[in-house]
């Protein structure tokens, strides 16, 4: 397994991942050992933690983020070594295949790409008076600006502004966090540095009284988002597990598809402490969904 870093979000992925594995007979401690690497969230130290990885010759290499899955393609010199990617969002434009249809010679994997136009139909029923969203995202990451380019497309079909806000660097959030201000909501996405910097990112919100609609359950559960309405990350590594499972049994990569989630991998969970504490209320028609928490 070849992680980007330690992180509540990624945590949650490999534990889908083992769990799969296990159920399709590949036990942790019985007949499957996992040896893992991780870069501390350090560009430059992706090659070699990933060539450590490499030299132990596993049966098949677990990448974690577009970033790493994107640095095994130089890193690992071994070309037959199959390899299969998660919590990537847009793995053709990443460059590790070249369609959804199928992996290529080297890689298959799961996505976490998100249905967009379901999540701002429950934004919309969530904050019923949003007239407005933001997004906080990195320009330089290419899940970050497929992700933004198709919220941009979602808003418009929604009838919703939108506002993205570009942030280079951890230390620039504080302040193009303040660009949100006279948005209705932000909508956390993905995004590693933005994921990274999530508590700085709610101290302006919360003075701002914007609520946050998260992609992560964790923030939800921390009182850092409102809400969230995504992906399990767990499923994502259930489907990642799937891939793996066929490439273990002889399927090679080109010949899998790419999954992407169902209907049925979607979450939604709403904080009504941290409606109350920005001065919301949940509205009736969300009183059925039993998913809160205080």
């Amino acid at each position: 397994m070849a992680n980007l870093g330690p992180h509540p979000s990624i945590s949650q992925t490999i534990a889908g991942f083992k769990e799969e594995m296990a159920r399709a007979g590949y036990v942790e401690g019985k007949n499957t050992t996992y040896v893992y690497g991780d870069a501390n969230f350090t560009q430059a130290l992706m090659p070699q933690m990933l060539t450590q990885i490499a030299s132990r010759k596993p049966a098949v290499i677990l990448t974690l983020t577009t970033s790493v899955s994107q640095t095994a393609l130089s890193a690992v010199a071994d070309r037959k070594l199959p390899m299969v990617f998660a919590m990537v969002t847009d793995p053709v434009a990443a460059g590790l295949v070249e369609g959804w249809d199928h992996g290529s010679s080297r890689f298959v994997g799961a996505s976490d790409m998100q249905d967009f136009d379901a999540v701002l139909v429950f934004a919309k029923k969530l904050f019923p008076n949003a007239r407005s969203f933001g997004t906080l995202y990195n320009p330089g990451e290419a899940n970050d600006v497929t992700t933004t380019r198709k919220l941009e497309e979602a808003a418009r079909r929604a009838g919703l502004k939108f506002k993205p806000i570009s942030v280079d660097t951890a230390a620039d959030i504080p302040q193009r966090a303040e660009m949100l201000r006279g948005t209705d909501f932000m909508y956390a996405t993905g995004s590693n540095l933005v994921q990274s910097a999530m508590p700085a990112v709610a101290s302006v919100t919360n003075r701002l009284k914007v609520p946050i609609l998260s992609s992560e359950t964790e923030f939800v559960k921390s009182g850092i988002a409102a809400a969230n309405y995504a992906v399990s990350l767990r499923s994502i590594g259930v489907n990642a597990a799937t891939l793996a499972a066929r490439v273990l049994k002889g399927s090679a990569p080109a010949a899998l598809p790419v999954l992407t989630p169902s209907p049925a991998d979607y979450v939604s969970t709403i904080n009504t402490t941290k409606f109350k504490q920005l001065g919301l209320t949940v509205p009736p028609s969300m009183e059925s969904c039993q998913c809160f928490i205080n």
